[in-house]
């Protein structure tokens, strides 16, 4: 049974989740793995229970490697994606000022 609760909560889920799809790549690409867009979807469904479109994951992925925070390369036909020196800076930036972020979340709700 869904209440008027749940269907807020969801919905302020789903754009969290979606204003910070770019982070969620960049710290997960942290962890040193190349991964492809079907990881990510996969990892996403897991991590955080969402269904996540493809498209929606590839849209993000092209983004970033235009602005130069991820790299892509083949793993045998498999298009995978990498962090660069600005990806790993950025994240390591996003990681410093992470306290900084929580209070203004926290202030925010």
């Amino acid at each position: 049974m869904f209440t008027l609760e749940s269907e807020i909560g969801d919905e302020i889920k789903c754009r969290l989740f979606r204003d910070f799809l770019d982070v969620i790549i960049l710290r997960r690409l942290a962890r040193g793995r190349p991964l492809g867009g079907s990881d990510f979807t996969t990892v996403i469904n897991y991590d955080f229970g969402l269904m996540i479109s493809a498209e929606t994951v590839y849209a993000t992925l092209y983004s970033m490697e235009r602005s130069g925070l991820i790299v892509s390369a083949l793993e045998g036909r498999k298009k995978v994606f990498l962090l660069t020196d600005k990806g790993k800076e950025t994240i390591k930036v996003i990681s410093s000022v992470r306290d900084k972020i929580m209070g203004w979340m926290s202030n925010l709700l």
